[in-house]
């Protein structure tokens, strides 16, 4: 039988692309981007975690271990800012499965690079965002993004590697010698309306699988992406206002060498 770890870590509302439910909330309970819970208690709802050992990886590299409780763990304070991962991982012998996450948790300053979290080896295959998105950035959909898988700590070339959207899209790509790959973030959000901010959030997750003797890995990076600007940004628009800018920028250089001429 295959024993899988469901893992997707999602906003509440929205359902895994496997069709399991899973939920990422705040204390309070309005809807508000990952990157701004302002450092208070958060819960993950993960299903089919029994028997997970599960991690939260701190900005400083300290870690600390998390209870699930009823089908869900909660992140507690940590007292600091920046990129927090959370790794959860089930090991059966001939087949360990990982899956990740990295939330972007407010606090005091850590003082830290996010860059030097993401670098840290946390299990033994793993998918790492190659950049991570600095604070007050996020996946886009029509971005192109790199990751990097590697296995042990070293790069993994050659390897199909899955994005699935929870809108139903999937794109495959294979990772060059170096292990990294890119994928453009598909621009999938249904019933966009064109020239209206859209504020919705999906989830995306990377997913691959690598080989060693009779032991398999799979490993899970899952995070959330937003409808993309270009949707109600016009181009057009700006051009305009440009434009008017220009116009009125003459005129008042006239009036002002026509009162100098006086």
């Amino acid at each position: 039988m295959y024993r899988r770890l469901l893992a997707v870590f999602i906003p509440a509302s929205l359902l895994s692309i496997s069709g399991a439910a899973f939920a990422a909330q705040a204390e309070n309970p309005a809807p508000e981007p990952s990157h701004n819970h302002r450092g208070g208690e958060k819960r993950i709802i993960l299903e089919n975690g029994e028997d997970a050992a599960i991690t939260l990886w701190k900005p400083d590299l300290s870690t600390e271990p998390l209870t699930l409780e009823h089908g869900a763990v909660t992140l507690p304070k940590t007292g600091m800012d920046n990129y927090h991962a959370i790794l959860a991982e089930k090991d059966w012998g001939d087949h360990k499965e990982a899956v990740i996450r990295y939330e972007y948790r407010h606090g005091p300053p850590s003082k830290q690079s996010p860059a030097r979290l993401a670098a840290q080896q946390k299990t033994e295959f793993e998918i790492v965002p190659d950049p991570i998105p600095r604070e007050h950035y996020r996946y886009h959909a029509r971005q192109e993004w790199g990751f990097l898988l590697r296995f042990q700590g070293q790069p993994v070339g050659g390897l199909q590697v899955v994005l699935q959207t929870s809108n139903g899209s999937r794109l495959s790509a294979t990772t060059d010698a170096s292990g990294r790959v890119k994928f453009r973030i598909p621009d999938d959000f249904p019933g966009l309306v064109k020239g209206e901010r859209d504020r919705r959030v999906g989830d995306f997750s990377i997913s691959s699988e690598y080989l060693q003797g009779n032991r398999r890995f799979t490993t899970q990076l899952s995070t959330d992406y937003r409808v993309s600007p270009v949707h109600w940004q016009s181009t057009r628009l700006g051009l305009l206002v440009v434009g008017i800018g220009f116009i009125a920028g003459g005129i008042i250089g006239r009036v002002n060498k026509a009162g100098e001429g006086k």
